[in-house]
């Protein structure tokens, strides 16, 4: 079973052992990302990932094993099209019913036509919740009809600011649009070094035109692929950025996902697996590395294999529509109003730290007693000099329940100091 050390704990969940007392460690502080780059690679299919692998694909795989991710998520329910599942995963909203954003063409939008006019009311979206809490967006879109989220929350069509400080009714401070994604990016990584988005959302269209072109073919040297590899390397503009900027190094999140796959030359039938299968990936501070998203949140999300689960389902699988919520919830913020998918924000990122951390001395023994979170293999080990040595294990593959676990380190009540941490893992 791969172990993974869950970083947090291992710096906050340490007791020492040094007379006669009882001692409760520190809870892990919870880690937001002040920035979050929201990529959505239209087109993408999670298998042509898996059939290229890391040695051509890093930059895939980098959030993969540094961050959270699956490749099993699902894209709307009724749509597998880019701009009505574009809309759902900027509103956390599905398509069609009377809590949808009911937008379902593809085409350009009409000239003032925008989310609310449709609707029939207005519809918030992520950019309506980090605007009006005082923090800076923008959208960067290679489909010129991804102008329909530039008017639809401009000046003159975004809801008054009631949160906090006004600060106007444009919800999006930055918005450009050009087919050409090595400029597009371009532009972003010098607009995120000039002056960082708190969340910016980022589309790059190269798959699905390929896709539409040459066909969704996943084997290795095929267009497709050649394609899928292009945006490993704007992914990775995207990663140098991250890492030679100290302002956005350790404080920026990316999530990564598509608004559909496709197969042959087309993508429109929501029904085939292939059209509604689509990779969803956290990356960032806070974020356990190389988690599967599904064994995090074991509790609220349900792996749907091959199936097509609906909205209506009373365990949802992990869907493109989370995107908006997590972002949110990675900048610390609350959900977007009128949300339904993940509206509760409770998409797990990482294993919780236990509730507490207790060492008591019984006689010649020490006892530890922490909390446990079910699913989830906890190691108990000790070290007696953090300068030099290496841990050692007092116990290992503890099985998490959701109460307490109890472990005698015994003889240890006689040592002058001893100290301990947990690694948590599957």
């Amino acid at each position: 079973m791969k172990q993974t050390n869950y970083r947090t704990l291992l710096s906050t969940a340490i007791a020492v052992l040094a007379a006669p007392f009882a001692i409760q460690a520190p809870r892990a502080a919870a880690q937001r990302a002040a920035y979050v780059i929201h990529i959505s690679v239209d087109g993408l299919r999670s298998d042509a990932i898996t059939a290229l692998g890391p040695a051509n694909l890093p930059n895939f795989y980098r959030l993969r094993t540094q961050g959270a991710f699956t490749d099993n998520a699902r894209a709307d329910y009724d749509y597998t099209v880019t701009l009505p599942d574009h809309t759902t995963q900027l509103t956390g909203r599905g398509v069609n019913g009377p809590e949808g954003h009911n937008w379902t063409a593809n085409g350009d939008p009409a000239p003032g036509e925008t989310l609310a006019s449709n609707k029939g009311s207005y519809l918030a979206g992520v950019f309506d919740v980090a605007h009006d809490n005082g923090l800076r967006t923008g959208e960067y879109a290679s489909k010129s009809k991804f102008s329909l989220f530039a008017t639809s929350w401009n000046d003159a069509n975004g809801a008054p600011d009631t949160t906090g400080p006004d600060n106007g009714r444009n919800k999006i401070d930055v918005y450009v649009n050009t087919s050409d994604t090595a400029s597009l990016v371009n532009t972003l990584v010098a607009d995120m070094t000039a002056q960082p988005f708190n969340y910016v959302f980022l589309h790059l269209l190269d798959p699905d035109s390929v896709g539409h072109s040459s066909g969704w073919n996943i084997t290795p040297g095929s267009d497709y692929s050649n394609a899928i590899k292009t945006m490993d390397s704007r992914l990775g503009a995207i990663f140098d950025l991250i890492d030679t900027n100290l302002r956005l190094t350790g404080r920026t999140a990316i999530i990564l996902t598509a608004d559909h796959g496709g197969s042959g030359y087309d993508h429109s039938d929501p029904t085939l697996p292939a059209d509604f299968t689509v990779p969803f990936y956290v990356w960032g501070p806070g974020v356990m590395p190389a988690a599967d998203l599904y064994v995090l949140s074991a509790t609220t999300r349900v792996n749907p294999g091959t199936d097509r689960p609906a909205y209506s389902d009373p365990v949802q699988p992990i869907r493109n529509g989370e995107a908006a919520n997590v972002a949110l919830q990675l900048l610390g913020l609350g959900p977007v109003p009128g949300s339904t998918i993940d509206q509760a924000q409770d998409l797990a990122l990482t294993i919780p730290a236990p509730a507490d951390f207790h060492l008591t001395l019984t006689g010649a023994d020490a006892v530890l007693k922490f909390t446990t979170s079910s699913n989830v293999l906890y190691d108990v080990q000790y070290r007696d000099n953090l300068s030099s040595g290496s841990w050692s294990n007092v116990a290992t593959n503890l099985a998490g329940t959701g109460g307490m676990q109890t472990n005698n380190d015994t003889g240890a009540a006689t040592l002058s100091r001893r100290f301990y941490r947990l690694r948590l893992h599957f």
